[in-house]
Formats: structure tokens, sequence, C-alpha cells
């Protein structure tokens, strides 16, 4: 029985396996604290989110939180993800508490790779993190990949806190000789939308640290590669070269990847934590029958750019853009048909200003 949908196909799914987490970050989009979620998915639960995975044909499986390895299954879940058909593992952490045997474990056991956050210099990843010693931690665990030559990506996320000490996060990247970098901007979602004031990245900060990914990306193409997340972009020959032979057509969410939280709730996406994004829980209905219902997914299923709002209106690229990333659309302008940042329109008003005067 062929159980995909004739449009689109679950190629990367998040698995929020937990939302506890050993770190309070300040800019966590999901508030996650030491808690779960209540009622939490029981580990048979999960293995049968997988099996439905498994016949959607999903291909990459990511087990995020929270903290993924505080969850005390997660090598249950690797070892069940693994068993043929065969889908690609890995994970999202803060490398807090990643031994040397689990770094053994996941390589033996086929691991894709694991992303790592590292948020500034000692001194700022701490603060962010709200956890003394959690660069030192991140170091070691870095070290522990290279030593058995296991793939690790760094993930920066970029506000107005760790703005200044950008380059210092390169610097980390070269000295330690680390190969894969990802770039993107803090949301407003969370305890960064609690934070607006103090995270948001300003306009001029958000294009200042688009053209620095580009020339760090001309400069030291041969030692790491950057690659701007999707909260970067969109519809603009600087940012179009930013993402070599991918282009820009929109948010995924609902169309080629999802997320489910702890609890069960079904999204697009992790990174849209607003309830409206919630497209069903796997204990009311399946996860087959949730993905394969248009409407679950209209946001970006049933996109309809013609309602675009403030400065997307009237965008000539707004059917292929749409409003770039919705989770931090929505988290700033509280609409998935406005998003301000977007460097193409910050540049366009900008030589309109320089124009008038």
């Amino acid at each position: 029985m062929v159980y995909t949908h004739d449009a689109y196909h679950p190629y990367a799914v998040a698995l929020e396996v937990t939302l506890a987490c050993n770190m309070r970050c300040l800019h966590c989009g999901s508030y996650a604290t030491g808690q779960n979620r209540s009622k939490p998915l029981s580990l048979d639960e999960w293995k049968g989110v997988i099996d439905d995975l498994k016949r959607l044909k999903t291909e990459v499986i990511t087990l995020s939180g929270g903290e993924p390895f505080v969850y005390k299954h997660w090598r249950e879940l690797i070892k069940y993800i693994r068993k043929a058909p065969k889908a690609q593992v890995s994970l999202i952490s803060n490398g807090y508490t990643v031994t040397e045997a689990d770094v053994i474990f996941m390589k033996k056991m086929g691991v894709s790779h694991v992303g790592f956050s590292l948020d500034g210099d000692e001194k700022t990843h701490d603060y962010i993190r709200q956890t003394p010693g959690a660069f030192q931690r991140l170091m070691h665990t870095i070290y522990l990949c290279q030593k058995h030559d296991f793939k690790f990506s760094i993930v920066s996320s970029i506000n107005k806190i760790n703005y200044g000490v950008r380059e210092k996060i390169l610097d980390v990247m070269l000295k330690n000789k680390i190969k894969y970098w990802q770039v993107q901007i803090v949301n407003s979602f969370g305890r960064a939308g609690e934070l607006q004031d103090q995270m948001l990245l300003s306009h001029q900060q958000y294009t200042q640290l688009v053209e620095d990914i580009a020339t760090w990306q001309e400069k030291y193409s041969h030692r790491v590669r950057i690659m701007p997340a999707d909260s970067i972009g969109y519809c603009h020959p600087v940012t179009d070269h930013m993402l070599g032979e991918s282009e820009w057509q929109g948010c995924n969410a609902g169309l080629y990847v999802i997320g489910i939280e702890a609890n069960g709730n079904v999204k697009g996406c992790l990174s849209l934590q607003d309830d409206r994004f919630r497209a069903g829980n796997v204990r009311e209905r399946s996860l087959i029958e949730i993905w394969n219902d248009d409407s679950c997914f209209a946001y970006t299923r049933l996109y309809d750019e013609t309602k675009m709002q403030g400065s997307c209106q009237g965008c000539d690229t707004a059917g292929q853009c749409k409003a770039g990333c919705l989770g931090m659309a929505y988290s700033v302008h509280g609409s998935i048909h406005e998003n301000s940042y977007c460097y193409k329109k910050i540049k366009e008003k900008e030589k309109s200003v320089i124009k008038a005067a």
C-alpha cells in the first residue's frame, strides 16, 4: 500500500523526544525547562510514530528537544530507526552531557551527524545558556567527535546579545577546524519572545549579518562550509548566491518537513510554536492520516500570496518567497503573510531613502 501524499513527501522529520532540558537558554523558542510536556509519548508510542514515518518513506529523522540526550530512551530510538528499511538519523544537542561512550555508540549505529549549538565566545555562550561551564563542556564534546571521526556541525542562533561576537564564533570554528556551520537568527517565540527587545536583531544588524555570511563563505570556503538557515534570505542575488544550488521556494513546513512534539502534537515544523499550527495528535489520528490531510497544513499547502501584508505586500517575488520562514514571520508579526526580515526589501528601502535624500 502506498502511504505517501501525491504532491508532498515528509523527507525530513524532527522528533521532540522530550521538552526537558538541562539548560535555560535565553533564546529558547520552546521555553524548555527541566520538565517534559504533560502526558508525553511512551517509548512504544514513539516506535509507532517511527513505523508510520517508515511507511511515509521519510529519509531523515532528527531527535530534538529540549535536550535529546536527557531522554532516557534515546539509544533505543536510534536502534529502532536504524532497523531496515533504514532512514538517516541525526540529533540536535547542546553537547553538555555527551560522553565518549555516546559518541562511539552513535558512530557504531550509523548516526549521520549531530548539530551542536554554539552561541558565542566562552563568556557569551555561558551567559545565553545560563549554564557556567557550558562552553568548555561543548569544546570537550567537539574534541571527542573529532577523536572518533564522527561527523558534527555547529548551529549558531544570532541575536542582539551575541551579534557583537559573531566573528569570535567564526574564530572558534576556524581554530578548532570545524567543517560545518549553520547560521540562523533568533525568532520571537518562547523566552526569546519575552526578551524580544534584548534578542531580536535590528534590520541593520540583520543585513550586516547576511553580508558577513556572504563574505565568510567566499573567504573561508576551503576551511568551513557555512550554511544559512531558513531565517536568512530571500529572493535576492546576494542570498541566492549564499544558498548555492538550492533555491528558496517558500517554507517547507508540512510540505517536505514535519515536527512531532513530545506529547504527540504534529506541526509542520517544530519552530512553529503557536497552537495555530497544530495539525493534529498521533493519539487522535495516525500520522499517515494527518499527513495526507491538506487542511492540516493549509498554512503552506494552501498558501495565498494575494494576502501579503506590510513590506511583503506588492512584492514581485511573493509567489516564490511566501513570506520566507513562517516561524520568523508569525513570531514577529503574528501573520504568515508578512516578514520584515527580508534582505531584499530592507535593501530596497535603504536605496529609496538614499534616493529621496
